[in-house]
């Protein structure tokens, strides 16, 4: 029990850190609305859940200090680029009713968009490891380590919808004009953050 209460504390971390899955996370909730951007925190749950896994069984060479890989690296330099032109770039559309197969789409597309912006992130493969040694160092039992991370992935998943569910309550008190703002920016900051992650490891 108190690897688990240890393990919400490590995740206020993650869970109060405003990077590229906050910022996405809080613009698709506002775009689209709490009960769809659950899809998206799925996604990032599912891919943060497996990262996990892959460091805590040996793994964690990937980000153990070193440089991280080439394709982690520019890849996931590349997607922050991209997705940052899209919400910059993106026209609003008219309200209209939604089909139930282009729901269904638009659900799927905000699962793999967490999943892609998750998993190509070198900081994400660095944060993970670093937490799956500190709990192998930590505690002395697997029981006790799969306990500190339920409470960092609970931590987690519950700020997580606090996040879009508020998101989603701001969203009415915004018009137009600021909304449009608001994406540009979020899509600026993603583009700076993708070209940043590419220079540092050109540079390094």
């Amino acid at each position: 029990m108190i690897a688990y209460l240890i393990g919400l504390s490590a995740g206020l971390v993650p869970a109060l850190s405003t990077g590229p899955v906050f910022l996405t996370l809080v613009q698709n909730a506002i775009d689209h609305g709490f009960k769809k951007a659950i899809y998206f925190i799925v996604g990032v749950a599912l891919t943060d859940t497996s990262i996990i896994l892959l460091t805590w069984l040996g793994l964690s060479q990937i980000s153990d200090g070193s440089e991280p890989p080439a394709e982690l690296s520019i890849g996931g330099g590349l997607l922050l680029i991209l997705f940052g032109l899209v919400f910059i770039f993106k026209k609003e559309k008219e309200q209209k009713p939604t089909a139930p197969s282009s729901t269904h789409l638009q659900k799927f597309g905000l699962f793999t968009q967490a999943i892609m912006l998750n998993a190509i992130n070198p900081i994400i493969w660095g944060f993970w490891a670093a937490i799956s040694n500190y709990a192998i160092t930590e505690f002395n039992d697997n029981s006790s380590e799969l306990l500190f991370f339920a409470g960092v992935l609970n931590m987690v998943w519950v700020t997580d919808v606090l996040k879009a569910y508020y998101a989603q309550k701001l969203n009415k008190y915004l018009n137009e004009k600021f909304k449009r703002y608001l994406r540009i920016g979020i899509g600026l900051i993603l583009t700076i953050l993708g070209l940043k992650l590419i220079v540092e490891f050109l540079i390094l």
